[in-house]
């Protein structure tokens, strides 16, 4: 399958007239088919329709009563004669606008579009994508990283000032611990993002450019001003430009606010930005790059949705109380520095190893590393990932609103029969015609053009109406020698009630429906029906049904998504006893009823949203229907993830909480979406929600680690300042521990998987680990801290010794109960192994440190022998038992401090009007 082939299945689809869709699947070309057609002759007239339980694949169309039809073809027609001579290829004809002139479609030259692309009159959008050097300015260039260095400096001056060496020790190590904590951080989410890059590059937008009268698919950024583009339904005008032959539909509503679509005509000036939704055009691309409307105008408009994610908000809100917190401590240390008579170099540095400690600097930057690794992940399960942040709001998504096609069906579409009304049999060489003209639009009118187009009668359009999601319809005039007719193909509730002959196809439609077929109605028309005026007059000439092949592993994947606690909302422009026999036919399950747009329509904003809330099934749906049930979901309190594939899903995608495109969707579809699913694989949206769990699961483990480092340090350094100790530990041990407890784990978390329970309840699992851990080791460290130093008189660098060793060793604790143990299992003993063996390696690296001398001096640690360990052990274990204890009954010591009341104790009568 060529290029070509690839991209010209973003147009029109003739499903769309019964479903409201977009195309469905790059095609693949089939005996039969537009490229080439062995000439059968009439379509055969004498089987009987093919049972709804029988496989899609093999359906034999039906023309029924057409015995006779061939000769209303006149035989001396040339193009039907040539076809059964010669069986050649039914060639076929793009439908030009009504009464339009010839215009020239030759384009530029090669060398000239060259020669503009060098003169920099190319169509770059000069508002560069992120960059490396984006990445490592933002990791770098932050507050914090402000503060630290400010500090740092200050402990220089400070340094040469009292001739200290070890200030300019505490300065050295604290930059080192912020530039390796960013160079790791910012080299794991460099090359997170050129793996991303390098996926996106896939999916990038494009555009048909005519060159010497030859079309080809480039990237939109090549395109020069003066090009000639042809524009189909799908896809985004990406330069501003005039109409110069053709007519399409035109939505404009991402850059007005207007839904109504808009009729362009040849001489018409369309904008980037906007997008077809019917028809196909070609213009020039007159304004390029920066001098386009939208460049001009907003980027808004093109960009794909963004929204802060949960996580995200709530980190926000902690990372603000604990620099506030922080800053206000570090506000009373001074204070406290200058009334003891302590110097400013002390007050510094103490304030320095106070911000380092407390604050999470890294949490945020390992976050970020951690769904940049997922979005590698989810990519290699078969999903591309535009904004990584998608990969974290796949966690709460709880329900996922999504078409038939594309996801229930394999976009794989067969004729399956005609039902003709009385009379009407002698049309169907005009409905030859009709298909013919139209057989390289979409995979659904090579469908119906691989039987109908042989039967055509030569007639050639001179004139159409494109089709519009709003409409359900489109119409072509054919002319034929002196006989002029007008024909129109749309969604049997939207054409039948406007033939004077309906009736005659309802029981076929219905026995259609009951049996999860597809179905359009085909119907003349006195004249070309006006796109703004509605339908008027028709006769009905025949219902035509379609069959889909359905994904087999659609049902596996419901499944999957049940036990993820997500429901489906199935959102279809098909008759809504369609979508419900198919889902018959796969045996699911959906909890809520069935619904059709009309029926939504009669409804207030109140009846809707509980109608949305209750159904889980929507049929004949419209694009501003869709919109509006994914805000309703989403007003109801629900994440809402939203998977579609063609420009009348737009709206809806901007409006879902995680906007989720098929590849084979159209530019606009995958241009606004977070995630793009390759090969249109819906279980690869399950697979990447139960892999974002697992990446939820990562970052609730560093955020338990963070944290728990955040609230022992705020504990330890106000319980000191308290019992009027010194400052319990310098910059450089600080630091120290926070890399080997912390650090070093955050990148092993960062690249391995957790288990999926490791998720849930995220700030509750958090606090309920943090809270606990980090009394117990400020306890813990106090006593060691008020044993050493008061008790015992021994000096400071005894004391700050000996708590860096305690806090140390029961962070590591934590960090294997953490990351190896949370959510083990027995019969899977390989994680609790790996992550035990790991911590013990850094507890050897934390020893090799204490007892190597250089490094001991480094650190301004002290000697540790037998009495100090026999001074640091029980702590040890007071922390972790405290932990756990704590942890485990907290809800018992809270009552036994607040002395809850016994049964017999609890007041009664008036009394209770005290509590």
């Amino acid at each position: 399958m060529d290029d070509q082939d690839n991209q010209n299945d973003q147009e029109f689809d003739l499903a769309a007239l019964e479903e409201g869709q977009p195309p469905l699947r790059p095609r693949e070309r089939a005996p039969g088919s537009a490229e080439r057609t062995e000439s059968t002759g009439p379509p055969d007239t004498s089987g009987a329709r093919t049972h709804a339980d029988e496989a899609p694949q093999e359906r034999t169309p039906v023309v029924r009563d057409t015995e006779g039809a061939a000769d209303a073809v006149e035989p001396a027609e040339a193009g039907v004669a040539e076809r059964e001579a010669t069986a050649s290829v039914v060639e076929p004809v793009r439908p030009p606008v009504r009464a339009t002139p010839a215009a020239d479609l030759t384009g530029l030259t090669s060398a000239v579009a060259a020669q503009r692309g060098a003169e920099g009159l190319a169509n770059v959008d000069s508002s560069r994508p992120r960059t490396n050097g984006d990445i490592i300015r933002e990791n770098t260039l932050t507050f914090f990283n402000g503060v630290l260095g400010t500090l740092i400096v200050m402990l220089f001056i400070v340094g040469a000032v009292e001739q200290d060496f070890g200030k300019f020790q505490d300065g050295i190590f604290v930059g080192i611990v912020v530039a390796a904590n960013v160079a790791i951080g910012t080299f794991q989410e460099i090359r997170a993002a050129r793996t991303l890059r390098e996926l996106v590059a896939l999916t990038a937008p494009r555009a048909r450019v005519v060159r010497e009268g030859r079309e080809s698919e480039v990237l939109s950024q090549e395109v020069v001003q003066g090009d000639l583009l042809h524009l189909m339904r799908g896809d985004q005008v990406v330069a501003d430009g005039r109409v110069v032959a053709g007519a399409v539909e035109i939505d404009e509503s991402l850059l007005t606010g207007e839904s109504a679509s808009i009729r362009k005509e040849t001489g018409d000036e369309m904008l980037s930005g906007s997008f077809c939704t019917g028809g196909h055009c070609h213009y020039n691309a007159e304004r390029v790059g920066m001098q386009a409307y939208a460049q001009r105008l907003t980027g808004d408009a093109r960009e794909r949705v963004r929204r802060d994610t949960p996580l995200q908000i709530r980190f926000r809100r902690i990372l603000r109380v604990m620099l506030i917190a922080t800053g206000v401590l570090g506000v009373l240390l001074l204070i406290s520095s200058a009334v003891a008579d302590d110097s400013l170099g002390d007050a510094i540095t103490d304030t320095a190893a106070t911000i380092t400690t407390i604050v999470p600097e890294g949490l945020l930057l390992a976050m970020t590393v951690a769904f940049a690794v997922g979005a590698v992940r989810l990519s290699r399960a078969g999903a591309v990932v535009q904004d990584i942040g998608a990969v974290e709001a796949l966690n709460y998504v709880d329900v996922v609103c999504l078409d038939k096609t594309g996801t229930i069906t394999a976009n794989q579409l067969v004729l399956d029969g005609v039902h003709w009304t009385r009379e009407a049999e002698q049309d169907l060489p005009w409905l030859g015609a009709f298909t013919a003209a139209t057989q390289e639009e979409s995979p659904t009118a090579r469908a119906l053009a691989v039987k109908l187009a042989e039967s055509t009668n030569g007639a050639h359009p001179t004139g159409n109406v494109p089709f519009s999601s709003d409409r359900r319809w489109s119409a072509l005039e054919l002319t034929r020698s002196a006989t002029r007719r007008s024909f129109v193909l749309g969604a049997p509730e939207t054409v039948l009630p406007h033939c004077g002959n309906g009736e005659e196809l309802s029981a076929a439609q219905d026995e259609a429906a009951a049996q999860g077929l597809r179905s359009v109605v085909f119907a003349e028309a006195e004249a070309l029906p006006d796109p703004d005026g509605g339908l008027t007059h028709l006769r009905a000439v025949a219902l035509i049904t379609v069959s889909d092949v359905l994904r087999p592993e659609i049902t596996s994947a419901f499944e999957k998504m049940a036990e993820l606690e997500i429901e489906p909302k199935i959102i279809s422009g098909d008759n809504p006893q369609t979508v419900t026999a198919l889902v018959r036919q796969l045996n699911l399950d959906l909890r809520g009823g069935v619904i059709s747009g009309r029926e939504l329509d009669a409804l207030d904003d109140e009846a809707f949203a509980q109608a949305v809330e209750e159904n889980s099934i929507f049929g004949r749906i419209g694009p501003q229907q869709k919109a509006r049930i994914v805000t309703a979901l989403r007003d109801g309190r629900h994440f809402v993830a939203m998977v579609g594939d063609g420009a009348n899903d737009v709206r809806a995608l901007r409006a879902a909480d995680v906007a989720i495109a098929m590849e084979s969707g159209t530019n606009t579809a995958r241009g606004v979406a977070g995630i793009i699913l390759r090969r249109d694989s819906f279980q690869a949206f399950v697979r990447g929600a139960a892999i974002a769990q697992s990446v939820l699961g990562n970052s609730s483990q560093l955020s338990k680690l963070y944290i728990t480092k955040s609230f022992y340090a705020y504990f330890i350094i106000v319980a000191t300042n308290f019992l009027g100790l010194e400052f319990p530990f310098l910059p450089r041990q600080g630091g120290l521990t926070a890399v080997i407890t912390l650090g070093i784990p955050a990148i092993f978390i960062a690249v391995t998987r957790s288990p999926l329970s490791a998720s849930e309840n995220f700030t509750t699992n958090v606090l309920r680990f943090a809270l606990p851990a980090s009394l117990a080791l400020a306890a813990a460290t106090a006593s060691v801290h008020l044993l050493t130093r008061g008790f015992l008189d021994r000096s400071i660098d005894d004391a700050r010794t000996l708590v860096s060793l305690t806090i140390g060793i029961v962070g590591l604790v934590f960090m294997v109960e953490i990351v190896g143990f949370e959510g083990a299992k027995l019969r899977k003993p390989l994680r609790p192994i790996i992550v035990t063996l790991f911590g013990l390696l850094l507890l050897g690296m934390f020893m090799l440190i204490l007892y190597t001398e250089w490094f001991r001096e480094l650190f301004d640690f002290q000697p540790v022998d037998g009495d100090e360990w026999a001074i640091v052990i029980p702590a040890i274990i007071f922390a972790i038992a405290g932990q756990y204890v704590i942890k485990r009954y907290w809800r018992e010591i809270i009552d036994w401090v607040i002395k809850s009341p016994k049964e017999e104790e609890i007041s009664r009568g008036r009394a209770r009007e005290d509590g």
